[in-house]
């Protein structure tokens, strides 16, 4: 790799302090000299995921991940190296030469640019629109009709499209988009060998990334004209499933409140913003998605769904209460009473009533019982049945027993039955989930059957030499007999071997930046330790002494094993080699009472 590359890429990182980066996804709180939260990566209560500042890294000890700013918007992202690089230069306002940057990498980056520029064209075209044609006062009416004031219209860049077949296509290609860019970007169709604008005669609501970049459109009728919503196709800017709608305008009242509620339709969130109440989202024509409560998780401590009260919208509600709580969410859904939609309450009812249902709203667990039990006709056996086999899965997802006890009782007292019924069936649930295996989390970066003494050794060593480098050559003798019993802090050792000469500061950026995943987390977990940071000259000497020592005489037990077995079998089998390893379980056990001694 070129050196430009590398003095590029070093730019980015010192322009990146990592603590603004991850608290720009998750909320951060000082404690000591590291910043703690929920990890980002895996569900959980209690913060077990460390940031430090002064390392530039970062360090989860419930899921066992870490590494450095790159690696956290990768693994945040989903993306390759290449593109958390390109976004963490956007973010830090430094250009990426295209010289660092694959003929395909640019070809899709300029397309990509050319969707986002359209797509911010056909905005202000459809706004200009909605704010100084004849047309335009007809959608504004309606809009006031809705509770959608001026501020609000001004706060989502709402619009509206013409009553007419080529009127978009038409303005923006004289801004200088060309019919294949709006093709692709989903704003003209193709019929009948005419190119047409795929909006017409609607209100106009721009679809935003969570930095406030336009991506999609959708419209919707004025009237009762069908179909009464349409969206942007998805484009390589633009999926369903990762998008929430509203996120850019909401997503300061969502930190705030730690409390995102998500509805089903734009509308709805754009009425409740205007009522006043702004941490909402909306799930765009598609199913709450795993994305989606990923993308809540980092924002919020809990999600209410205030979906639509009909069947369809509370099926919905059903299924995306599991994957929030899959995500770490705290979970609630909201009962709009009724029939009516979040859209019509907030409008007849204002906004103190609607946060009333909020405070009042089901808890998600009981919300999927309820369910569940107001399908079955419950008043005969069968029905029970079904039931219970229905609302077992729901306490499995329960965090402990003792959750899982309090829904198992509410549940017996909504089917008349015992509690006991239902706890024979959830256990049966539950050893069915043992024997076909549990959910996997990353792989941990120690192999389990390494005592914790000898792997608090081995990790006090590395701690050691990745932050006095020089202590590496006084102690290489007695490495190379007894090494390092986990196989990624071996690889760790032979590395800091080869980059011993370099500064700590740039020893720990190489293994922070190491292609190895495994290499990367368990180099930030050492690091997050900082236990060796303060110490004298003297006290690191001793600390080096003693985790060598532990290493060395796990070193010598296991090979007293090991030569124990071999004179065992030597002995049955009446072998000449007998003696010779009869003496030398003589010498390890001599080796090994002098290290005891030294307790």
């Amino acid at each position: 790799m070129d050196q430009n590359f590398e003095d590029f890429k070093q730019k980015v990182k010192d322009s990146s302090d990592i603590v603004e980066v991850i608290s720009s996804y998750v909320s951060l709180q000082k404690r000591g000299r590291s910043y703690w939260a929920c990890c980002p990566f895996h569900g959980e209560k209690t913060p077990s995921f460390s940031v430090n500042r002064d390392g530039q890294f970062f360090y989860c000890f419930g899921c066992h991940t870490g590494g450095d700013v790159f690696t956290f918007v990768e693994k945040m992202e989903n993306i390759p190296f290449a593109e958390a690089l390109r976004q963490l230069a956007e973010r830090a306002h430094i250009p990426v030469p295209e010289s660092h940057r694959t003929a395909a990498d640019i070809r899709r980056a300029r397309a990509r640019e050319e969707l986002y520029k359209v797509n911010e064209l056909a905005g202000r075209y459809f706004e200009a629109c909605l704010a100084k044609t004849e047309y335009g006062k007809t959608a504004r009416e309606y809009l006031r009709q809705r509770g959608i004031t001026d501020e609000i219209i001004q706060r989502f860049s709402l619009g509206a499209s013409l009553p007419s077949f080529g009127s978009l296509r038409r303005n923006v290609g004289k801004k200088g988009a060309t019919d294949d860019q709006m093709l692709r970007a989903g704003l003209i169709r193709e019929k009948n060998g005419r190119l047409l604008d795929a909006f017409i005669g609607r209100v106009m609501i721009p679809i935003k990334d969570p930095r406030g970049r336009v991506i999609a459109f959708g419209g919707r009728v004025l009237g009762d004209g069908l179909p009464k919503y349409i969206n942007t196709g998805e484009t390589d800017i633009f999926q369903k499933r990762d998008t929430l709608f509203g996120l850019d305008v909401a997503i300061r009242a969502i930190r705030a409140a730690k409390e995102a509620i998500v509805v089903e339709g734009y509308m709805d969130a754009i009425s409740l913003h205007a009522a006043g109440v702004d941490r909402v989202v909306a799930s765009l024509g598609t199913a709450f998605s795993r994305d989606h409560a990923k993308l809540l998780a980092r924002l919020a401590e809990q999600v209410v769904f205030a979906y639509d009260s009909d069947d369809a919208g509370r099926r919905n509600a059903v299924r995306a209460v599991s994957i929030a709580k899959a995500a770490g969410l705290a979970v609630k859904v909201l009962n709009v009473p009724a029939g009516k939609d979040p859209d019509e309450y907030v409008r007849k009812a204002g906004k103190e009533a609607f946060e009333d249902l909020v405070r009042h709203a089901w808890d998600g667990t009981e919300f999927q019982i309820r369910y569940a039990v107001s399908h079955e006709n419950v008043a005969d056996l069968a029905g029970k049945v079904r039931a219970v086999s229905n609302i077992v899965p729901y306490l499995q997802e329960c965090r402990n027993e003792i959750e899982a006890a309090g829904y198992m009782k509410l549940a017996a007292q909504l089917l008349v039955i015992d509690e006991g019924l239902i706890l024979s069936e959830y256990r049966k649930g539950k050893s069915r989930r043992v024997f076909e295996g549990p959910a996997s989390l990353p792989p941990q970066p120690v192999p389990q059957g390494i005592p914790d003494a000898l792997s608090q050794a081995e990790s006090g060593l590395l701690s050691l030499f990745l932050r006095h480098p020089d202590l590496l050559s006084q102690w290489g003798d007695k490495l190379w007999e007894t090494g390092f019993v986990s196989p990624v802090r071996q690889q760790i050792y032979e590395k800091l071997l080869n980059l011993q000469q370099e500064a700590p500061d740039r020893i720990r950026t190489r293994l922070l930046e190491d292609g190895e995943e495994a290499v990367r987390a368990e180099t930030a977990r050492i690091l997050s330790l900082d236990e060796t940071s303060d110490m004298t000259e003297e006290a690191r000497q001793q600390s080096a002494a003693d985790c060598l020592r532990r290493m060395e005489l796990h070193h010598l037990e296991t090979e007293y094993a090991r030569h124990s077995v071999l004179a065992g079998r030597y002995a049955k089998e009446n072998d000449a080699r007998l003696s010779e390893e009869l003496q030398i379980c003589n010498e390890l056990r001599g080796k090994i009472t002098k290290l005891y001694g030294n307790d």
